[in-house]
């Protein structure tokens, strides 16, 4: 979807705002799947960002949709929240000047079309995630071949290069407005040593 496509899904309500965090972001919390810094991209209006922070961590969520963040920040102030909310592009996170213990990415990087902007993007990830950091994906699969866009399996695994672990991708679930659809949550590491 293009800029101009998640303006105009802003205007109303896009399916994939549904009111709360992400059960599988939940559920990987409550594994321990979050600790230090939290950077959440493409936040939309925050739940998950909200909810974290809710937990303890720092967390900055940002979206290149100003309307979302908006709406993210107004959630925060009503509910006296410690969640941060920029407006910034997944593509220049480098920008943002800050590191990040972990990442996550709750249905964006399968909304790019194509290997080379997935990488670019996943470069930016590498610049912003400190060695030994984590990110969690929670993306789209293709089991339901009447959703598009959607990834495989394979091409996660081939978005992440040299230094990135092997990820590690199950299957899950990713709530929608109108029940839930197929989705992989993936953990992949950044290779180093813990350097901060």
């Amino acid at each position: 979807m293009s800029d101009a496509g998640f303006a105009a899904a802003y205007r109303g309500a896009p399916p994939w705002e549904i009111g709360r965090p992400q059960p599988a972001v939940v559920a990987l919390a409550g594994r321990g799947g979050f600790a230090g810094r939290v950077l959440d991209v493409g936040c939309g209006t925050g739940e998950n960002t909200l909810y974290l922070a809710g937990l303890g961590h720092p967390v900055l969520g940002i979206d290149g949709t100003p309307a979302a963040i908006e709406r993210a920040r107004s959630k925060a102030s009503q509910r006296g929240s410690t969640a941060e909310f920029a407006v910034a592009d997944a593509f220049g996170l480098a920008a943002l000047h800050r590191r990040f213990d972990v990442a996550l990415d709750s249905a964006f990087l399968h909304v790019l079309s194509g290997s080379r902007a997935r990488r670019a993007y996943i470069d930016q990830l590498a610049a912003v995630v400190i060695p030994g950091g984590r990110v969690h994906l929670l993306e789209i699969s293709e089991a339901d071949v009447k959703l598009v866009p959607s990834m495989t399996r394979a091409e996660i695994t081939g978005a992440f290069g040299e230094g990135w672990s092997a990820p590690e991708i199950s299957t899950e679930s990713y709530a929608v407005t109108t029940g839930d659809i197929p989705a992989w949550l993936v953990t992949v590491r950044r290779e180093g040593e813990h350097d901060e």
